[in-house]
């Protein structure tokens, strides 16, 4: 990364709490990629300072229909998490938070609320799901952009105060362009840039979303990279795989314009689920794992360095 004084910090989060339970029971996988992620190498590659876990709470995947799943557990999780955060921007360092469910950014808006106004930059199918557009809310990982920028229940108001993001402060990117909820993330103010046009140009659309999270006014942006904004040719190892997403290499185009920001305040990336990949050695985990090193400006391949 252009400019990076500041040396990252890993921490881990994983959270499969926000999450419905596989159609074959049992629990989400998601919760173990920070270890394959870490398997690969990526400390390593990254050059990165270890900042350890934020283990959450038991999946109980029990639910009541009109209440948000583990909704209790996870407001818990976000907030350790968010006082982890603290203690690592306090000390300087660049958070990388490897979760984990999309969940987890009800914890990364919280720390970000209280260091100031902050733009967020979300990769992923949108997750812009609340009680105003549907009737099938439930699983905050589908629903975690918008508890982020205000909408929804205990989840989005942590400290007393909503939103964690303004809307206006917000890019969505990588969205399919038929997404149900995207004409009610526009009208919101979300900024959205379809997965179309990223692929099309992914600097541009960079450059784009840099426009809007690093105007005069906000302190800083956080960038949400969840592997399910890639093609299920390129990612299948999701929660919810969709037709339409980006190829590897647009993401890390975009991804790593962004990280060249000085103003980047944090990556977190999510939903990678290596019980779903269908490599017994995660060949798709070591892929994101080698994304994330070329984007933010590792030493070399992450799985180079088992």
């Amino acid at each position: 990364m252009a400019g990076r004084a500041r040396s990252i910090a890993v921490l881990d989060a994983p959270s499969n709490l926000g999450l419905r339970p596989p159609p074959d029971g049992g629990v989400p996988g998601c919760g173990k990629a920070p270890g394959v992620l870490r398997d690969a190498g990526l400390l390593t590659a990254l050059g990165a300072v270890d900042a350890g876990v934020v283990t959450p709470g038991r999946y109980r995947p029990d639910w009541t229909p009109g209440t948000v799943r583990n909704e209790a557990t996870i407001a818990e999780h976000a907030a350790r998490l968010a006082a982890r955060l603290d203690r690592i921007t306090g000390q300087g360092g660049l958070p990388l938070v490897l979760g984990g469910d999309c969940s987890i950014l009800v914890g990364v808006g919280a720390h970000l609320r209280r260091r100031g106004r902050f733009g967020l930059v979300s990769f992923d199918g949108l997750d812009y799901r609340h009680p105003g557009n549907s009737d099938a809310v439930g699983a905050a990982g589908g629903e975690s952009l918008a508890l982020a920028t205000g909408r929804g229940g205990m989840l989005a108001e942590l400290d007393g105060t909503r939103p964690y993001v303004h809307p206006t402060a917000t890019v969505a990117l990588g969205v399919r362009p038929d997404d149900e909820y995207l004409p009610d993330a526009r009208a919101a103010g979300l900024r959205v840039i379809t997965s179309t046009a990223v692929a099309d140009d992914p600097t541009g659309a960079a450059q784009e979303a840099l426009r809007t999270v690093e105007r005069p006014g906000l302190d800083g942006f956080w960038v949400h990279v969840d592997a399910d904004v890639l093609d299920p040719s390129v990612m299948p190892a999701v929660d919810s795989p969709e037709p339409g997403g980006l190829t590897a290499d647009q993401l890390g185009v975009a991804l790593g314009h962004l990280a060249d920001s000085p103003r980047l305040a944090g990556v977190d990336v999510t939903i990678y689920d290596p019980d779903r990949d269908p490599d017994p050695d995660f060949r798709h985990g070591k892929l994101l794992a080698d994304l994330l090193v070329s984007a933010l400006g590792g030493t070399g391949r992450a799985t180079a360095k088992r």
